[in-house]
């Protein structure tokens, strides 16, 4: 018994040596595959080498029923494992008979390694000897064991070596035919399954006629066996073999790139359509040229289905291999200051919140908050424009005014749920500068935030790989806001040629909008239509500016270029929208407000459906004058018989002054009869700085340039907005929301005696004189 039970222990340990010496890899293939990039109909966009410069596709997933392909698996099977489906992983009858040929032989001469045994060996290479050859039977019981036949058949193909640095059946099949297995031919299955056992055949100078004949010899041999008939047979002889590996297409690479980063050694299906990634990468390098001539290097471009999100074209520059001008650099993710971009969305934000409509008409004069002032471009002011011609024109300063009353805290809040990321500072640093261009965004926030306008405001994103989907969403502006604003922005004169788009028959609607950063560098233009949001970048990645860098000429051909290129439904031409969210409303046919009970003339406009009330018209007013009009008289000083009740159209002073310089109609207020008494009473403007009758010397900074004058007034009344003139001149307007807070000003002032005006929005106003001198 003792004996025994030592004999069963050394047995024991004997088989625990070699259970442990011929344990399988695990996992059984290192997880080191290329990563592959699809379209959405499985196209290759990009394929990637893996870590050991290979090429080597992932092996498919049990849920993507990917089959191997018929052909290759019998001609597989016929050349090099008969009986792979009747052993259990090793062939007894093909050892017996190499051991009997190798004898005769006297030399090595056959093998008797079966698809499982040959698994075992590319899972863990080793050399050549009698005892790996031991271990890797044993293995193959193991992994004949351990998977079916079917996934030990997928396991050969998808690493056996086919040749240089081709790994697996799939990349085999691209890149010696440049077709997908299913495409397969009977030669072509013959060729790859001899492969594998002489992958040096396939070399294009050397070895060809070898692989030919090798070929032949199995073709024939399958006829023999019945597997294909003799025409199969005769015409299969006769394909050519591959005289050269087919590059792999590159394609949306900027994108591949990152998805490569993220899921490394995966096949990833996006969203994107290889016709027009395609098709919009030809039209951006080209375009590009032109661009390129008047020092504008780089472009990004990103084309996505409105209505579902998906994104169809991906472009992060003109041309990835053009090192030159940064063409790696992914201009769609890249945070660029994006100019006045993001003003519709102000406009809806203030339809919907009962501000305006497109007919109102906002202030357009020199405005100051605090230290900032903004400009038109044109460095022109129109005194009152309507919402829609303010918008369509892209001015700032009815832009600013509306955000300084809508609320910057309430349009940065508004960006952040939208889905804009790209905002790391508070609302405060930001300030009124939103609106311009005091932030930054990227081409892909950009395109996200007017889908969602596309998308009657409801806003959920983008995305770009099939398996991923929409956020929640939330509807931030409503339908009819949404809509009003689309139906201005269609409304934007087109660049060059497409000036003239109206008076074709396969006109197509788009509501679009241009942006140009400060110091001109960046230039925008974004497209939304029921079909498609295109958004357009141009500029340099360096960062210098150009004053060729204008959003309308530098962006907006392209967009146009790229939007007449798309594929258009007939059925679907331009936005609808129905009653349920668009209301008609009665207002000032002069002021575009709600009409007031002062209006003379009443027109009905296009409103959203809001639970907010519009506000009345504030320039109609009924006012007592005498009977000859030529003064303004209240019950403090009015004569009995000599009044009369009318109604004017009482504008600000320094509208009236614009007004008056352009030629504008309207009807002169006249002045409040000097001898009231009301003239004298409470004044709620007081001067902080200068005083009356101060002397000013007007410092020099260090650059010995003349510094410009501050100065201050405080007004007690909330909501206040003051008119200045100097020397009877028309200089601006400043507001302050809060009471009994400074308005400043900065004045550039010459050498001299000066007077001074202040006016509020309800007439008071309140003058100084000071003298000023410079060193």
């Amino acid at each position: 018994m003792k004996h025994a039970a030592i004999v069963l222990s050394i047995y024991a340990a004997i088989m625990a040596l070699v259970w442990w010496i011929t344990r399988l890899p695990e996992p059984l293939f290192p997880d080191d595959y290329s990563t592959v990039v699809l379209d959405e109909n499985g196209k290759y966009l990009r394929i990637f080498l893996n870590s050991d410069e290979q090429w080597c596709f992932p092996t498919p997933e049990k849920s993507d029923n990917e089959l191997l392909p018929e052909k290759l698996k019998r001609c597989i099977i016929f050349f090099e494992d008969k009986r792979f489906y009747h052993h259990p992983g090793i062939d007894i009858f093909a050892i017996f008979r190499a051991f009997i040929q190798n004898l005769g032989a006297g030399e090595y001469v056959s093998g008797a390694s079966t698809l499982t045994m040959q698994v075992a060996r590319i899972a863990k290479p080793k050399k050549r000897t009698i005892l790996n050859k031991a271990i890797e039977t044993i293995q193959a019981l193991k992994i004949d064991l351990y998977y079916s036949k079917e996934e030990i058949l997928e396991l050969y193909v998808a690493h056996a070596p086919y040749g240089g640095n081709i790994i697996g059946y799939k990349a085999a099949c691209l890149r010696y035919w440049g077709k997908n297995p299913d495409r397969l031919t009977w030669a072509e299955s013959a060729a790859l399954a001899i492969l594998p056992n002489s992958p040096s055949l396939i070399n294009p100078v050397a070895g060809k006629d070898k692989l030919k004949k090798k070929r032949d010899r199995l073709l024939a041999r399958l006829l023999d066996a019945g597997i294909i008939d003799k025409e199969t047979y005769e015409l299969s002889i006769l394909e050519p073999l591959p005289e050269r590996q087919i590059p792999f297409a590159i394609s949306a690479p900027h994108l591949a790139r990152n998805l490569d980063k993220k899921f490394p050694g995966k096949t990833i299906t996006t969203t994107l359509s290889a016709e027009i990634q395609s098709t919009v990468e030809n039209i951006v390098r080209e375009y590009a040229r032109n661009l390129y001539a008047v020092g504008i290097k780089n472009t990004a471009v990103l084309v996505v289905e409105t209505e579902s999100g998906k994104v169809k074209a991906y472009v992060g520059s003109q041309d990835f291999f053009d090192n030159n001008a940064g063409g790696k650099v992914d201009g769609v993710m890249s945070p660029r200051s994006y100019g006045s971009i993001l003003k519709p969305f102000l406009y809806a934000l203030a339809m919907d919140d009962a501000i305006i409509i497109p007919e109102t008409k906002i202030k357009d004069i020199p405005t100051y908050y605090g230290a900032f002032s903004p400009y038109n471009a044109d460095l022109k002011f129109n005194g009152l424009v309507t919402a829609h011609e303010a918008l369509v024109r892209s001015l700032n300063v009815p832009a600013v005014r509306l955000l300084y009353t809508y609320g910057f805290h309430n349009f940065f809040d508004f960006l952040k749920e939208a889905g804009m990321t790209t905002l790391f500072r508070s609302a405060e640093n930001y300030g009124l500068t939103l609106i311009l261009g005091g932030a930054e965004s990227n081409v892909w926030e950009i395109a996200s935030l007017y889908r969602g306008l596309g998308n009657y405001g409801y806003f959920s994103g983008i995305y770009v790989v099939k398996d991923d989907s929409l956020n929640k969403g939330k509807q931030l502006i409503s339908p009819g806001g949404a809509y009003l604003v689309m139906d201005i922005l269609k409304d934007l004169r087109r660049p060059g040629a497409e000036y003239y788009w109206h008076m074709y028959s396969n006109q197509w609607l788009i509501a679009w909008k241009t942006g140009t950063s400060y110091g001109h560098r960046d230039a925008w233009a974004v497209g939304v239509s029921p079909q498609w949001v295109i958004a357009v970048w141009a500029g340099n990645f360096t960062g210098e500016g150009n004053p060729n860098i204008v959003g309308a000429r530098a962006a907006g051909p392209l967009l146009f270029k790229i939007f007449n290129s798309l594929p258009k439904n007939p059925y679907e031409p331009w936005f609808d929208v129905s009653d349920l969210y668009i209301e008609k409303i009665k207002v000032c046919a002069e002021t575009g407000f709600l009409a007031g009970p002062n209006c003379p003339h009443v027109v009905e406009c296009d409103a959203p459906r809001t639970n907010k009330i519009f506000k009345p018209c504030p320039y109609h007013k009924k006012i007592f004058v005498t009977e000859d009009e030529k003064e303004q008289v209240c019950s403090m000083c009015w004569d009995i018989d000599d009044i009369k009740e009318v109604t004017r159209l009482v504008y600000p002073p320094q509208v009236m002054q614009y007004l008056r310089e352009h030629g504008g109609s309207f009807q002169a207020i006249p002045s409040h009869r000097r001898t009231c008494p009301t003239l004298g009473s409470y004044n709620p403007i007081e001067f902080i700085y200068p005083k009356n009758g101060s002397h000013i010397l007007v410092p020099k900074d260090i650059s010995g340039e003349y510094q410009k004058v501050i100065v201050q007034v405080a007004h007690s009344r909330d909501e206040s907005e003051l008119y200045w003139y100097l020397d009877d001149e028309f200089i601006g307007s400043t507001i302050d929301r809060h009471s009994v807070e400074k308005h400043t000003i900065a004045l550039d002032i010459v050498s001299g005696r000066h007077k001074l005006n202040v006016i509020d929005q309800d007439g008071y106003y309140k003058s100084i004189r000071f003298d000023a001198g410079k060193r």
